[in-house]
């Protein structure tokens, strides 16, 4: 699978293997924060097996951005995949810039508030 490298303006620059990239690539990363109408939050645990940050929580949805898709789409795309929600609507909040344990990247947050009644429908 290919990654969109980008500059510090968030233009891509080229395209590389994920397994390739090097640590002062800067990549493009999404996550959705989904709420419910209480404001209570969705969160997730990361596998145990992940090479990276194993077991820790996060957001309910997050995903490397990949060749030939944009923010938007990734989210939606990863929405579907890790948690099997489609046909909801994503608000597009902030994009941060930083450096975290694995390298550079561009952060694009979407939320979404589900419903309790949907969330039970769901599960």
């Amino acid at each position: 699978m290919k990654i969109p490298i980008v500059n510090e303006q968030d233009e891509i620059i080229g395209h590389k293997d994920r397994e390739n990239r090097h640590s002062c690539d800067i990549i493009r990363i999404t996550a959705v924060w989904i709420t419910d109408e209480n404001g209570n939050i969705l969160l997730q645990q990361r596998k145990l097996t992940k090479k990276y940050n194993p077991g820790k929580w996060g957001p309910a949805v997050a995903g490397t951005v990949e060749e030939g898709e944009t923010y938007e789409s990734n989210a939606y795309k990863e929405m579907e995949e890790e948690i099997g929600l489609k046909n909801v609507s994503l608000i597009k909040s902030q994009k941060f810039y930083g450096l975290s344990n694995t390298g550079k990247r561009f952060f694009q947050l979407y939320t979404a508030q589900i419903p309790r009644e949907r969330e039970r429908v769901n599960n």
